[in-house]
């Protein structure tokens, strides 16, 4: 049956974002990568932050604006692969997460099948505006990953519940070993991939540093999208933090910046988080700073009240 639509007949409207460019609201999104790669934590950080009223910081001609404040949101997390007790509610503790905001469940607690109408539900019983399912497959209903039909429909299911329901519906899926192009490597393959609107992909820096991953949209067929990726750094006393993709460039003339975090820890330990403000006062950067930390061989106290402080070196 064909059914056109006029101009007149469609009404344009913006896209929602939860964090722009990377997770829309009332869409699917795939966050995509090697197991082990960090896409649980990427996400209990954002669930930990948006439970509290913080959204992750937009991006903005290839740079990321301060971090919005606004309505905390509940959400709703489903794996079979990590134990809520020993993984998940830890890491969102660790990132300072609001318990009264957010749920969880595993696989041995209850069965929750990907269709549309669990996500319906789901939102009804739990207030949850973002979903978050780890990994996808283990929770398709009864369809094999490699049945593009039923894939299609299956992701078509759930789009329409995200729209119907005003909410951010996450899948995590892990890549497939062999050296093949991101289209290829995911569970669900190229029907998966050309099916969904939104889909990122989470690697490592090609460079030497093991505390930094790099997120961009491999694919994010909306209005109001950037493709520059971000830098997500695992930091030891400021957790992970978001980054502009150009902090990886080359290292700027820094020998003005070091002598200013020489002198200012001269007098005796800093905490870190005002040792941050100092610099970001400065124009420097979170990445910055933990080179200039780095090269300067500047330790790192624990206080008992678990914030941190910088100390130079005897």
């Amino acid at each position: 049956m064909i059914c056109p639509k006029s101009y007149n007949d469609v009404t344009p409207r913006k896209t929602n974002w939860l964090w722009r460019p990377f997770i829309p609201f009332e869409k699917v999104t795939l966050l995509q990568g090697t197991t082990g790669i960090g896409k649980t934590s990427l996400i209990m950080k954002i669930l930990a932050d948006i439970s509290n009223g913080t959204y992750p910081p937009n991006m903005f001609h290839g740079q990321l604006l301060p971090p919005v404040h606004g309505e905390p949101l509940k959400s709703f997390y489903v794996t079979a692969e990590n134990g809520i007790d020993d993984t998940i509610v830890p890491l969102f503790e660790l990132y300072g997460g609001n318990k009264e905001n957010a749920m969880f469940q595993n696989e041995q607690e209850g069965h929750f099948i990907l269709t549309g109408s669990e996500i319906e539900e789901c939102v009804k019983k739990t207030g949850a505006k973002v979903i978050f399912i780890d990994p996808w497959q283990q929770f398709v209903n009864g369809i094999s990953t490699s049945d593009n039909a039923a894939l299609r429909n299956m992701v078509c299911d759930i789009q329409l519940a995200a729209e119907r329901m005003g909410v951010a519906v996450i899948l995590a899926g892990n890549f497939i070993k062999g050296l093949l192009p991101d289209i290829n490597r995911g569970i669900g393959g190229t029907e998966l991939y050309n099916t969904l609107r939104c889909i990122l992909t989470l690697r490592s820096d090609d460079g030497d540093d093991p505390s930094v991953r790099i997120l961009e949209a491999t694919k994010m067929s909306l209005m109001g999208k950037e493709s520059t990726p971000i830098i997500i750094r695992q930091d030891e006393d400021l957790g992970l933090t978001f980054e502009s993709y150009d902090a990886l460039d080359g290292e700027d003339d820094e020998e003005e910046p070091m002598d200013f975090l020489l002198k200012t820890l001269e007098s005796g330990p800093q905490d870190s988080r005002k040792i941050m403000e100092l610099g970001s006062e400065r124009g420097l950067g979170s990445s910055q700073m933990y080179r200039l930390r780095k090269k300067a061989g500047i330790i790192i106290e624990k206080q008992p009240d678990r914030s941190s402080q910088w100390k130079l070196p005897t």
